[in-house]
């Protein structure tokens, strides 16, 4: 009949002690291994993020992003669709994302502005000194027509509705520098001026 031995308890102590290295060196082992890469998916739509710098009312200016919903590249020039906010400081019946339309001729000088109006007004209806949106539409946005970012500080922003005319001013130049960096590569001669349309400063919405 087979014998059973029994371990010493001096020699169980040990073993404890030697599995317990084992699988410190273990640990340090998974540790030290090359750590395995990260895939990152491209999101296509990264792209349609328009940084600018947003105006409040006390003049201070934060770094925000607007949305190029619609980008339409023809031979001579590119079409463009803007959603961003213009004012953060009313009530949300009111404050809404704008939708801004714009057209913008190819150059090998930059980009000049030749159409642009809103396709969503979602601004006051009457600023908070009493000037309509329609005064806005009609008096200062055909200012833009024919601008460039080169000359983009000639225009100035109207008191009575600094907010919206600044922040419609800071979008705008931000849509000409996107444009500028990603159709500079063109022989186009620049485009004449034109007479600002009926659209440039109407919208239905």
């Amino acid at each position: 009949m087979a014998s059973i031995h029994f371990l010493h308890p001096q020699h169980i102590r040990p073993m404890k002690y030697g599995y317990s290295l084992i699988g410190v060196l273990l640990i340090l082992s998974a540790c030290t291994s090359t750590p395995q890469k990260t895939t990152v998916v491209d999101n296509p739509y990264v792209q349609q993020i328009l940084p600018y710098g947003h105006i409040d009312g006390f003049g201070t200016k934060t770094d925000t992003a607007a949305w190029i919903a619609w980008e339409f590249e023809a031979q001579s020039f590119v079409r463009y669709q803007i959603a961003y906010t213009s004012c953060t400081c009313r009530q949300e019946s009111i404050n809404k994302r704008s939708l801004l339309y714009l057209e913008i001729a190819k150059g090998k000088n930059g980009g000049k502005v030749h159409k642009i109006y809103f396709d969503y007004w979602g601004d006051s209806p009457v600023m908070p000194e009493g000037m309509k949106r329609e005064e806005i539409e009609s008096g200062f946005v055909p200012k833009f027509v024919n601008i460039k970012a080169s000359t983009l500080d000639s225009i100035d922003t109207i008191s009575g509705a600094t907010v919206t005319t600044a922040n419609l001013k800071q979008i705008v130049g931000a849509v000409l520098a996107y444009h500028d960096k990603k159709y500079s590569n063109t022989t186009i001669q620049e485009a004449p001026d034109i007479a600002p349309d009926a659209v440039s400063g109407a919208t239905s919405h």
